[in-house]
């Protein structure tokens, strides 16, 4: 999706005119050359080996957390409504609102545009299984030495609980109610040996100590009815601790000695949180590893979604003094006012998995070239300081996200610490990984080249004829049509990568020919409704928009002599990313454009699929007989569009055909 922005790095710059004429892009197929893929891989490569030295030396001496906020993830998130003020909510898809803006002479501009609503998944069948076998972070060490105990296990139990809670205290239906199970974890009071983590919740009230032996308990020690006498959903974050036996204690003053299993009134939310407070401030926590645990909790549902275990670190005891900095009330208010908008987040359908995701994404790679790109990212797990440190590859990957996408700093933290980590980076490899049309507007971080206006005119001259990036064609074709060509493109692309090269203008559709003169249009998200039992509409307002959306640094360093022994394995990530930019246009209606691009050997399995279902024959789609895994790795006269290339100082412009207007981003 394409979104407004004012400031032009926001937005990819366009290769000029001078680059097509060098490169003659037009008439070469998608694949690039062996020297384009082999410098690509060694230039990205030396962007992850340089990220990788900067993580480990981070790991080393300690986290440097204080430029990160919590609360930046929520950029444009519209807090959940509270059923006293506004009722119950009707459905769980959430409706937003987006407009085109542009050329005010152009009709598209103004036009409302359907967007796939956010399914959000306030219910779950099951509650997400919760281990304490994670290897990542399992030390928790912050900037000047300060080494705190490692309670993240611990913060997030205590979390899943806060959240469930408010949800329940803002959308439980009429009945809805928390409940104590049975299982308990034991009470430890200093003179027994047991073998379990002896958690310290100092001499706190009953309810308190209650509330903790419920929290870590093995199994289920509480669980959330949503609606009345309706056990089988439930709140997204509830969790069952697996693990032999009883892995944690409570250690509490003498007069709770003798605490019983009933009768005692469940925590609320903002009681519960206070409690973690208080248990964070009495050992030293900073606020850091506080907001990984909440960040990491918010995580669940993506878990449960998946069917994937959160594996949690065991905790570890402090080895030095405690912290002399505490969380004080302002931090609980600020914490429990943001609670309304982390459950969105957290239950926005794939918002959070697709932001992941497009940490790894980059705008100056196109399609052809993402396996060069990425391949060098899963080689780290071979680094010295890495491949023999368990955990540490997903500790360093986490860190190297930080970096690029400093608004979900503690999600990608987060998702080294649940284990989440392995799962996304698998789904990044396909070269089609979760993309959701609100991730860009919600967090700030884009997804895909969609999400990036670009800048300049549309089309570019060369020997009297118009050409267009790709990567503009696609953009254009997803704008609402001016006049009704039967063509359907309201959902994808399916890959964030941009589609390589230019188009002959004329051999694009109709929808995309006619903007050939418009200022650069984006698709304007206006908000979210929330639908009410009652009949009743309320738009949510565009949330705390507090950070300004990320742009990633030119990741590429400058060229230098660098002799890699490495070879790229394969380029499959590559193949299906161009395969799914491509699919999107041939599955839409509008045919094969009358050029050598559609004809590649990568494409042949697109029209090998399509000549299955209609029992039709591929040679006319290809000028070639050979396997495609030959061609994969013997491509030549591939197009020259260098994913890094120095954009031009110069524009050349042909007098016969430009009308003296350069139209801006």
């Amino acid at each position: 999706m394409v979104y407004s922005s004012d400031r032009p790095e926001h937005q990819v710059s366009c290769i000029c005119s001078l680059v097509l004429m060098l490169t003659g892009i037009f008439k070469q197929p998608l694949q690039p050359t062996s020297a384009e893929v082999d410098e690509s891989y060694s230039s990205a490569r030396r962007y992850w080996n340089r990220e990788a030295d900067a993580a480990l030396h981070e790991l080393k001496s300690g986290l440097n957390l204080e430029r990160f906020e919590l609360r930046n993830m929520l950029g444009r998130v519209p807090p959940i409504p509270d059923r006293t003020s506004y009722g119950l909510m009707e459905s769980f898809p959430l409706e937003s609102k987006w407009h085109i803006t542009g050329s005010k002479n152009c009709e598209a501009s103004g036009k409302p545009i359907q967007i796939p609503p956010v399914q959000l998944r306030l219910l779950i069948r099951a509650p997400t299984k919760v281990t304490l076998r994670g290897n990542s972070f399992r030390a928790w060490t912050e900037l000047e030495g300060n080494d705190q105990p490692n309670l993240l296990a611990i913060l997030v139990l205590a979390w899943s609980y806060i959240l469930s809670a408010r949800l329940m205290e803002l959308q439980g239906r009429s009945g809805s109610q928390m409940v104590y199970t049975r299982t308990t974890a034991p009470l430890y009071h200093g003179d027994e040996i047991v073998s379990s983590f002896p958690v310290d919740v100092g001499d706190v009230d009953s309810r308190t100590v209650r509330w903790f032996t419920a929290v870590l308990a093995p199994g289920r020690g509480f669980w959330v009815a949503l609606q009345e006498n309706t056990y089988s959903h439930h709140a997204p974050w509830e969790i069952s601790l697996v693990a032999p036996g009883s892995p944690f204690s409570i250690q509490c003053g003498e007069g709770r000695r003798n605490l019983g299993t009933s009768g005692q009134t469940p925590l609320n939310s903002h009681e519960a949180l206070q409690s973690l407070i208080g248990l964070c401030n009495r050992h030293g926590v900073s606020h850091h590893q506080l907001h990984a645990a909440l960040a990491t909790a918010l995580l669940l549902p993506t878990h449960n979604y998946l069917n994937l275990d959160s594996t949690l670190p065991c905790p570890r005891t402090r080895n030095s003094g405690f912290l002399s900095v505490k969380l004080c009330s302002e931090d609980l208010d600020q914490l429990f006012n943001d609670l309304p908008y982390y459950i969105t987040l957290s239950c926005g359908g794939d918002v959070i998995n697709s932001s992941l995701c497009g940490v790894f994404w980059n705008p100056l790679v196109p399609s052809n070239l993402v396996s060069p790109w990425l391949q060098p990212l899963w080689d780290l797990n071979e680094m010295s300081g890495i491949q023999d440190a368990p955990g540490q590859y997903a500790e360093v990957i986490a860190l190297i996200c930080a970096r690029r996408a400093p608004n979900i700093a503690f999600l990608s933290i987060g998702a080294a610490i649940s284990g989440l980590t392995s799962k996304i980076l698998g789904q990044v490899s396909t070269g089609q990984p979760p993309l959701e049309s609100h991730a860009y507007v919600w967090t700030g971080v884009p997804q895909s080249f969609m999400d990036i206006a670009g800048e300049g005119r549309y089309y570019e001259m060369y020997s009297s004829k118009a050409y267009i990036r790709r990567s503009d064609c696609w953009r254009l074709r997803k704008l609402p049509p001016i006049v009704d060509d039967d063509l359907h493109y309201g959902i994808g692309p399916f890959t964030p990568w941009e589609p390589p090269g230019y188009a002959l203008l004329k051999n694009c559709p109709l929808r995309v020919q006619v903007h050939k003169d418009c200022d650069r249009h984006t698709i304007a998200y206006k908000g979210s409704t929330w639908c009410f039992k009652d009949g009743c509409k309320f738009d949510a307002n565009m949330g705390r928009d507090l950070v300004t959306p990320h742009v990633f640094p030119n990741p590429l360093p400058e060229r230098e002599l660098f002799h890699d022994l490495r070879v790229l394995d394969n380029e499959d990530t590559s193949i299906d990313a161009t395969i799914a930019s491509f699919r999107w246009v041939l599955d839409n209606g509008e045919g094969s454009p009358p050029e050598d691009a559609y004809k590649d050997p990568w494409l042949l399995t697109i029209y090998d699929n399509d000549s299955e279902d209609d029992g039709t024959s591929v040679d006319s789609c290809s000028s070639t007989s050979e396997g495609s895994q030959e061609m994969r790795s013997n491509a030549d006269g591939s197009m020259r569009l260098k994913a890094w290339i120095h954009q031009a100082s110069s524009t050349v412009e042909e007098k016969d055909f430009n009308d003296g207007v350069l139209y801006g981003g």
